[in-house]
C-alpha cells in the first residue's frame, strides 16, 4: 500500500464532505472530494484511487449506480457505501457487487477512519492473493513445462485439452515422470483454478485411515476421533482433488469412490449427514490398471469413470533429447537457491547424464543436479560431482580406463568410486570392514561416499 492512500469521498452534502476530509487527512490519508457519481467516475478515470467512500443518495448518479458502473468495467476498487435511506434491496445488491462495508448515518466520525483502514488492509490482502494466484498459474502453465520432444509435445496437447473442461483425468506414468506437475497444470489453467488444489497419496494410508482422510469423520466415529474432521473431498469443493497412486485404493473404498464421482455427495465416517462437494477429480498411478482389472484388484466401472481423459507421462529414457533442457532448467533453479554460478557440465559429465537409464526419471535427474551444484567447487560440473551410483552410469561402467577420455582427477575418481562400491558390496556395507579392506580410515571412507553420492 502507498504511504499515503488516496481516498475519494463522493457526497452532495458539503458539511459532511468537510468533516470526512478533515478526519481522514488528520490520519494521514490523501483525500479527494466530489458531489455526485458522475464527477466521481470522471475523477476515477483519470486518477488512481485506493478507496471510495460514497453516499447512496446523490444527484445524477447515486452511489449504487457508481459501484455498478465500476464493477461492470472490471474495477475492483474497495468501496464503502454510506446512506441514511438504506433498504434491504439496495444493501443486498451492494453486497453482491462487492461492497466491502455498508454504513448507515448517523455514525461516529472516528468510526469511518477505523473502517477505512480495515477496508484498505483487506484490499491489500486481496491484491496480494491475486498476485500470488497469478504467480502460481504462471509456474504451472504448460509453457513452463520442460521438453521439446514429440512425446512431451503430445503431453502438452492433452493438458491443454483437459484444462478446458471439468472432466475426470487419469494420468499414468512411472514414478518421477511429473504426474503431479501435469495435474497442477490442468488445475491452474482450468475452470476450477480459483479453488483449492487438494492432493492425497492413496498409498500412504491404510484402508480405514484412507476412508477417514478422503471422506472425513465425525467425533466419536472411532477411538481417536476426538473431533469432527473434514475429508479431502469436502476440502476440494470448488477446486480439484488429486488422487495420487489411485491404483492402491482397496476395493471396499473403490465402491464409495465410485458413488462420489457419480453423485458428488457422501457421508463422513460415522456420520449420517449427506455432504455435497463440487470438485474436479484428477487421478494418477504408476501401476498398470488394466493388469489390476484382470486380477480383480480394480473395479472396471471405476476405471472407466476415472479414465475419461487419459494422459501418459513418458519415462525420461524415451525422450533423452530433453535432458540438456532439463539440466539447464535445474541448474538455473539450484544456482539461485545455493547462490552459485555453475554454468555447465563437462563433456564426460553430460555424456554420463545422457547415457544414464534414469530409473527415477525427471525427479532423479533433478536430485542429481541439486547434489552436483552443491558439490561443485567451480562453475563446471565434472563427473566427480555427480551423485549417480555406478549401476546408473553404463557409459562409465562399460568404459575401460585406457579408453576413458577425461582429466586425471576424473579418472582417479572413477577408479575410487568403483573400488569403494565393490568393497561395500563384498563386505555387506559394514563400513569398518570396507575401510580396512581399502586401507583407509572410517572417516575417509564416509567422506568419499558422501563425495561420490554412494548410498545403500
Amino acid at each position: 500500500m502507498a504511504n499515503n492512500p488516496k481516498i475519494l469521498i463522493a457526497d452532495d452534502d458539503p458539511n459532511f464532505q468537510e468533516l470526512m476530509q478533515f478526519n481522514l487527512e488528520k490520519q494521514g490519508f490523501e483525500v479527494m472530494v466530489c458531489s455526485d457519481g458522475i464527477a466521481a467516475k470522471e475523477l476515477i478515470d483519470h486518477k488512481p484511487v485506493d478507496l471510495i467512500i460514497s453516499d447512496y443518495m446523490m444527484p445524477k448518479m447515486n452511489g449504487l449506480q457508481l459501484l455498478r458502473a465500476l464493477r461492470e468495467e472490471g474495477r475492483d476498487i474497495p468501496f464503502i457505501l454510506i446512506t441514511g435511506y438504506g433498504s434491504i434491496d439496495s444493501t443486498m445488491e451492494a453486497i453482491e457487487l462487492g461492497t466491502v462495508e455498508y454504513l448507515t448515518k448517523p455514525f461516529d466520525p472516528e468510526e469511518i477512519t477505523l473502517v477505512a483502514r480495515k477496508v484498505l488492509n483487506m484490499g491489500q490482502v486481496k491484491k496480494e492473493l491475486s498476485r500470488l494466484q497469478a504467480e502460481v498459474r504462471a509456474k504451472y502453465s504448460v509453457e513452463n513445462m520442460i521438453g521439446q520432444s514429440p512425446s512431451m509435445q503430445e503431453v502438452y496437447r492433452n493438458i491443454y485439452k483437459a484444462s478446458g473442461s471439468t472432466t475426470n483425468v487419469l494420468i499414468t506414468g512411472e514414478t518421477g515422470t511429473g504426474k503431479e506437475l501435469a495435474a497442477r497444470a490442468i488445475h491452474y489453467n482450468g475452470p476450477f483454478r480459483r479453488g483449492p488444489f487438494i492432493s492425497v497419496n492413496c498409498s500412504a494410508f491404510s484402508e480405514g485411515t484412507l476412508e477417514s482422510e478422503l471422506f472425513g469423520h465425525v467425533k466419536g466415529a472411532f477411538t481417536d476421533a476426538h473431533r469432527d474432521h473434514k475429508g479431502r473431498f469436502e476440502l476440494a469443493d470448488q477446486g480439484t482433488l488429486f488422487l495420487d497412486e489411485v491404483g492402491d485404493i482397496p476395493l471396499s473404498t473403490q465402491v464409495k469412490l465410485l458413488r462420489i464421482l457419480q453423485e458428488k455427495q457422501f457421508e463422513r465416517v460415522g456420520g449420517q449427514e449427506t455432504i455435497h462437494s463440487d470438485f474436479r477429480l484428477i487421478a494418477a498411478t504408476h501401476r498398470d490398471l488394466k493388469d489390476l482389472l484382470a486380477k480383480g484388484l480394480f473395479r472396471e466401472d471405476l476405471y472407466y469413470r476415472l479414465r475419461v481423459i487419459a494422459i501418459n507421462m513418458p519415462p525420461l529414457r524415451e525422450h533423452p533429447e530433453d535432458i540438456p533442457l532439463l539440466i539447464k532448467h535445474f541448474l538455473k533453479h539450484y544456482n539461485q537457491i545455493n547462490n552459485k554460478d555453475v554454468k555447465t557440465l563437462s563433456l564426460e559429465a553430460m555424456k554420463a547424464m545422457q547415457n544414464c537409464s534414469w530409473a527415477g526419471n525427471v525427479r532423479q535427474l533433478e536430485n542429481a543436479i541439486e547434489s552436483a551444484v552443491t558439490m561443485c567447487d567451480g562453475n563446471m560440473i565434472r563427473i566427480t560431482d555427480l551423485p549417480l551410483e555406478l549401476d546408473d552410469l553404463p557409459s562409465e561402467k562399460n568404459t575401460d580406463i585406457d579408453d576413458f577420455q577425461g582429466s586425471l582427477p576424473e579418472v582417479v575418481a572413477l577408479v575410487e568410486r568403483r573400488m569403494i562400491q565393490k568393497a561395500l558390496d563384498q563386505n555387506d556395507w559394514i563400513k569398518a570392514r570396507v575401510a580396512k579392506s581399502l586401507g583407509i580410515s572410517d572417516r575417509i571412507l564416509s567422506y568419499k561416499m558422501n563425495k561420490y553420492g554412494i548410498r545403500k
